[in-house]
């Protein structure tokens, strides 16, 4: 499956379409949502993005649309490659729900802000049992060097905050503009509801049949979510994270010949939300990895030669799977099942890994090692 990564700037919505040659062109949605009412940031445009494309539909096999050759190892891939900039050490996610009505099951009411550990959805069961998990730990593999010393990152995962946004939320049937997803978080900032951290990932939920970014539609399947990055007026960078609905396209409902959930089942019978948590690892996990910075190529951290990063490398790949009776799942996260892609390790040889035991890493230290 082909990764695109892009280094420009957008001026409008975000639509990715490939070209031969890997280039992409933005195109304006069809039809904007309503946004916050706050003034445009003068420097809302993406800096770079990199997009977590969709599965064809073909790639899947059985009647319950659980991939079985692809689930159980991706193709041989060439290694991934350090590039000099920075990794996030001890990165933390806050989550932004972006609708008029809650997303989830238990989760945050529309219009409250908290702390992560309040949010007590599936989404935020998963977020605050992520760190420190075995699956986690793959990222610890991972590492900047500063000063001939390479800086490991901690199997630390913090969920900080969310906040339920409803003040001009969209509805099924809108597309949110890239202008409106900055606008969003910009508005955040300035109400307190959110605080600026520069290793935080800012992850915006939409719920069902909202076009968030505007390359997530029944007619025109782009991507199943994405990262990137955008200069505020001081010139700090936003990691932020686009999660549109991706339940909205499974093996029963796909787009076209494509999808972003490989089975039709839920093993916590939540389907929204477990549809959800492996994207969100992918693009948790890309971030912590291989951050936006203000430099050109403004990604400058873990990457192969085609420039996929290490979710990109392992993405619909499962490993062991086993069935509950509700759906498949791979991985126990806290006490709950979850299906949830693998990840690409660092190590000799790398690959895509479910589970990396390291007791040093496990338990956190600040594991800095002198070049060899």
């Amino acid at each position: 499956m082909a990764r695109v990564r892009l280094t420009f700037s957008l001026a409008g919505a975000l639509a990715l379409a490939g070209c031969a040659d890997g280039a992409v062109s933005p195109t304006a949605p069809a039809r904007a949502s309503a946004s916050l009412s706050v003034a445009p940031v003068s420097s809302s445009r993406f800096l770079a993005v990199n997009v977590f494309q969709p599965l064809k539909l073909s790639e899947s096999t059985n009647g319950n649309g659980l991939l079985s050759a692809a689930s159980i190892a991706a193709p041989t891939q060439p290694d991934i490659l350090y590039h000099g900039g920075p990794v996030i050490r001890e990165p933390r996610i806050v989550a932004i729900y972006y609708s008029p009505t809650t997303i989830f099951p238990r989760g945050p009411r529309p219009g409250t802000t908290g702390e992560g550990e309040d949010d007590h959805s599936l989404i935020g069961y998963y977020l605050n049992h992520l760190g420190g998990s075995d699956h986690w730990n793959i990222n610890s593999t991972y590492f900047e060097v500063e000063h001939a010393h390479k800086k490991f990152v901690r199997n630390f995962a913090e969920y900080s905050r969310y906040w339920a946004a409803a003040d001009g939320a969209p509805q099924a049937g809108d597309v949110v503009s890239q202008d409106a997803m900055v606008n969003l978080i910009e508005a955040g900032f300035a109400s307190h509801a959110l605080k600026y951290n520069p290793h935080t990932l800012y992850m915006i939920f939409t719920g069902p049949g909202v076009n968030l970014g505007g390359g997530f539609s029944a007619t025109n399947l782009q991507y199943c979510a994405f990262h990137t990055g955008y200069f505020r007026a001081n010139g700090d960078v936003v990691q932020i994270a686009a999660m549109p609905y991706d339940a909205d396209f499974t093996p029963a409902h796909p787009a076209g010949n494509f999808l972003c959930v490989p089975q039709n089942g839920a093993p916590n019978n939540d389907v929204g939300a477990d549809g959800a948590v492996s994207a969100v690892t992918h693009e948790f996990e890309e971030t912590t990895t291989d951050p936006v910075t203000s430099t050109p190529p403004f990604f400058l951290g873990w990457y192969d030669v085609n420039g996929q990063e290490n979710g990109d490398k392992c993405a619909f790949t499962y490993g062991t799977v086993s069935n509950n009776g509700f759906g498949f799942w791979n991985l126990r996260i806290g006490n709950k099942p979850f299906l949830v892609q693998r990840n690409w390790a660092v190590t000799t040889p790398q690959g895509c890994l479910q589970t990396f035991e390291r007791e040093n890493d496990r338990h956190g230290p600040d594991n800095n090692s002198a070049m060899q």
